[in-house]
């Protein structure tokens, strides 16, 4: 879902992405935001006619304002995951806020980096007040400044409650970790947030705030999700990656076309092939990458394919090797970095994939036997 969203800019490296939702929800926050600082500006002592812009339009000043808050707030995270040695793969800004998609959970650190985000949220919120305090600006734009205060102030306030998987859970998992071991805190966290998300829907039903009930159920689908991924690292964790994969594997020269490729594999009845680097003398063979059928499916039906499999061949196949453990490559098809893992011997040759397949198989099979036991 995450990375469907078009990306706008890069900061530090990484993608700045915005989700179609969030084009489609703007124009309801910018008429919240409006009625907001409506309020805010009575409450000063502000009259309507004073003012040089509609109410709607510093509605709409204010959502924008909010959303670039947000992106602060995720970049807060994000550069501390890099300062850990963390790679961040995008920041996506969407209907209910963003999400920082890292490349793995760093348990050590966890709690210290969804801090950072509220902390960030706060600041922004004092140095808009201290500014409306401060600086003689216009009634009008002091108005402004205290909605923006306010609004960042409940962000942060509300992204500490401990319901995962918003920070505050993130929080109280990253502390409970140490004494309780990861699992056992994952458990903890998911199940308080599943119990505020009944609570927030609950009380946005019986309010009718929209954006409440799309917050809980936000809330309620990610601690599910994360308590499935423990769950599903729980059952994999010390079973070699080589015990999952498939070995049903060809080869293909990369001067090949995946037309011609793709047809062996499906004649074959395999999922991929090693890509060879050689002109077929048998001298200097030289294995360069690995190719799938869901590679020559999507450079096939893509139109226009590339006219070797050399070309076709993806350049960021992650890889394992064959006594890694099985946990690390389900995370990394979790986080939808990539849909295939590839699998090597000690020469650095390839031996197998794990897809998707593969982690279903070994999850029906370690659930069943842990039921019988």
């Amino acid at each position: 879902m995450f990375d469907q969203g078009l990306t706008v800019l890069r900061i530090r490296g990484i993608p700045i992405r915005l989700h179609i939702t969030l084009l489609i929800f703007l124009p309801y926050v910018a008429y919240v935001a409006s009625s907001q600082f409506s309020l805010i500006a009575s409450s000063l002592g502000i009259p309507r006619e004073e003012m040089r812009l509609p109410p709607l339009a510093w509605g709409a000043i204010l959502a924008v304002g909010l959303f670039v808050a947000v992106l602060v707030h995720e970049l807060a995270h994000s550069l501390v995951a890099l300062k850990n040695g963390i790679r961040v793969r995008a920041i996506t800004l969407m209907m209910l806020g963003g999400v920082s998609q890292m490349e793995r959970d760093d348990p050590e650190h966890e709690a210290w980096m969804a801090f950072a985000g509220p902390l960030v949220s706060f600041g922004i919120a004092l140095v808009s007040y201290a500014a409306y305090r401060l600086l003689p600006a216009p009634a009008e734009i002091g108005a402004a400044l205290v909605a923006f205060a306010i609004t960042n102030a409940l962000l942060g306030a509300f992204n500490l409650l401990p319901a995962f998987p918003m920070d505050g859970g993130r929080v109280l998992r990253g502390l409970l970790l140490r004494r309780l071991g990861r699992a056992r805190a994952t458990r903890i966290a998911t199940a308080t947030g599943k119990v505020m998300a009944v609570a927030f829907g609950l009380f946005g039903l019986l309010s009718w705030n929209l954006i409440l009930v799309l917050i809980a159920m936000f809330v309620y689908m990610g601690a599910s999700a994360e308590q499935a991924r423990s769950s599903t690292n729980e059952l994999l964790r010390g079973i070699p990656v080589a015990r999952l994969m498939t070995d049903r594997l060809g080869e293909a020269y990369a001067d090949e076309s995946p037309r011609a490729v793709a047809e062996r594999l499906l004649r074959h009845n395999l999922v991929g092939a090693r890509v060879i680097d050689d002109p077929r003398d048998g001298e200097g063979r030289r294995e360069i990458g690995v190719i799938t059928v869901w590679d020559l499916a999507r450079q096939l039906q893509g139109g226009v394919a590339p006219a070797t499999v050399g070309a076709a061949m993806p350049v960021d196949v992650p890889r394992a090797h064959a006594d890694d453990d099985a946990s690390r490559s389900f995370d990394v098809l979790a986080s939808g970095e990539a849909s295939v893992v590839a699998v090597l011997d000690e020469g650095e040759r390839v031996i197998g994939l794990v897809t998707s397949a593969e982690i279903q198989r070994a999850l029906a099979l370690a659930g069943a036997l842990r039921a019988a036991r």
